[in-house]
């Protein structure tokens, strides 16, 4: 097939400009949430905010320099002072799960990256694909119209945008 005859075929159809047009408000829409959350580290530098966001990340160096044993029975000492804290009970370990694994994706393909940084990237990363899964839920609902929109109002609705900046590494940030 000559390139020409593809591009008459795939391109110029109206449901395949219809397909490109929706994956490219689809991709401005994920990249909006995503950048849209970063403003601290842009203004100032990539660190992690509040007490228990840097709870979880003191929680995920456990997990990564010592092993998921370790970190399940690990008795933190320096939290809820002066009686300490048993963390395998206390703590909802999904978000320090995630990020080590993350980590460690990373890592195994050579990538040079900081536990920190990505526990920071965490919130904006999961905002993003909250874009997508909104996308998807108000595709199945009604139509892709409808889940362009749907995603569109997650990347910008207020209460996750609170709870989904760079560096606020909590819980709420993946929920």
């Amino acid at each position: 097939m000559s390139l020409k005859l593809l591009y008459q075929r795939y391109v110029t159809s109206t449901k395949s400009q219809e397909l490109i047009l929706r994956l490219a408000v689809l991709s401005l829409v994920y990249l909006y949430a995503f950048s849209m959350r970063l403003f601290s580290v842009l203004r100032y530098e990539s660190v992690i905010h509040e007490f228990d966001p840097y709870f979880n990340y003191r929680s995920t160096i456990k997990l990564v320099t010592e092993g998921f044993h370790e970190f399940w029975n690990w008795f933190d000492s320096e939290s809820w002072y002066p009686l300490g804290r048993v963390v395998g009970g206390t703590v909802y370990p999904g978000i320090m799960i995630t990020a080590a694994a993350v980590y460690k994706v990373l890592t195994s393909l050579t990538a040079w990256v900081q536990l920190k940084d990505v526990c920071v990237f965490t919130g904006p990363f999961f905002a993003g694909n909250t874009t997508l899964v909104a996308y998807l839920f108000g595709k199945e609902l009604k139509n892709s119209g409808s889940g362009l929109v749907a995603a569109a109002l997650m990347a910008v609705v207020p209460g996750y945008v609170s709870r989904s900046v760079a560096g606020s590494y909590d819980n709420e940030a993946v929920a």
